[in-house]
């Protein structure tokens, strides 16, 4: 979605435009700002946006609301691709290239006839990921052969800015998923949950068939397995064919497992999804949409799980950006290149 231009700041201080206001509907006060900016900016701009922004225009808000949408909007503002960024269908970011589509985008293209003879591969890159995918070659290679790569995350968009890049979606698993239920719902597909501790994939299905009824979720398991499990897992793929597969395991595992023991299962659509089933088995609470239009969502999961996740964001956030950097500057490989020189992001010493 593109914003109609904003009121100019000198017009706000003359009293002739409002400092919150509409930036989606031409017939309402033009604003400097808009409520829905920070989505908008920060690719997460899904659901009907000129709804949203009218609900918080017709309902009363007073000066201490408007002042949080000013400070939302400005740091997305902050945030977001230059003027005359370009966007390419597939830039590459650090360690790999990435689908630069919508969410609605992804999910038809999760949803076309699967590839002959094999499955479809469906992969999202976030920092931690790409950090690895630089040091480890086989796992960039396993990137590289996906059929999507998402992009996963506000450090996607800032290290796409750095490269002149401007990413149509911030396309995470957690706002990509209810759409997926209700596609797979209408067309009768069934999904497949894989990963998590015991108990944390049956609980995601069961949350997920209640908030789409009519949902098929027929087999779920933990992500602990032995070669009896793996057995069992590949067994109900296919006799579930065709389906949609969600396998939970943390990166790189959960990519090496699924093309492993899923890549050459016909009719299937595999996507590795790290943590999602903790979110929506209600294990772990999601931040709340003020944090993601702050562009803070990490920082919030980071709280939540500080010894998981301290060294993946402390360290590992700078480190991606320092190779986004590097690729600004040298090229596309030189973020692999350099990378492999150095310490490898998940060395015990930092």
């Amino acid at each position: 979605m593109r914003l109609l231009p904003p009121a100019s700041l000198l017009d706000v201080l003359r009293g002739r435009a409002p400092l919150v206001g509409s930036r989606t509907d031409p017939a309402r006060p033009r604003g400097y700002v808009s409520p829905v900016e920070p989505r908008v900016l920060l690719g997460i701009a899904y659901g009907d946006l000129a709804e949203a922004e009218a609900e918080y225009l017709n309902h009363p808000h007073g000066v201490a609301e408007d002042a949080g949408v000013v400070v939302r909007a400005l740091l997305a503002r902050m945030q977001a691709p230059r003027d005359g960024a370009v966007r390419p269908g597939r830039p590459h970011i650090v360690a790999a290239r990435v689908d630069n589509i919508t969410i609605e985008g992804a999910v038809e293209r999760i949803f076309a006839p699967e590839p002959m003879g094999r499955a479809r591969m469906v992969h999202f890159v976030h920092p931690h990921a790409l950090n690895l995918a630089a040091f480890d070659a086989d796992y960039a290679a396993l990137l590289a052969d996906a059929d999507i790569i998402l992009p996963d995350g506000v450090g996607l968009r800032i290290a796409a800015k750095m490269l002149g890049v401007a990413l149509e979606h911030n396309v995470n698993g957690t706002d990509l998923l209810p759409l997926l239920c209700a596609r797979a719902t209408a067309s009768a597909r069934p999904l497949i949950l894989i990963g998590g501790a015991e108990g944390v994939a049956s609980a995601c299905a069961d949350a997920l068939v209640r908030s789409h009824p009519g949902l098929r979720v027929p087999f779920t398991s933990h992500g602990f397995l032995d070669a009896a499990g793996i057995a069992r897992v590949e067994e109900a793929v296919r006799a579930h064919a065709p389906c949609v597969v969600l396998v939970g395991m943390g990166s790189p595992l959960q990519e090496r497992w699924a093309w492993e023991h899923l890549a050459s299962i016909p009719r299937i659509t595999v996507l590795t999804v790290g943590g999602l089933f903790d979110f929506f088995s209600g294990r772990i609470p999601r931040s709340p949409l003020v944090w993601r239009e702050l562009g803070l969502e990490w920082l919030w999961r980071l709280r939540q799980e500080p010894t998981r996740l301290g060294r993946r964001y402390l360290l590992g956030n700078p480190l991606f950006l320092t190779l986004a950097a590097k690729q600004r500057l040298f090229g596309p490989n030189a973020a692999d290149r350099t990378a492999n020189d150095g310490p490898s992001p998940d060395d015990p010493t930092p």
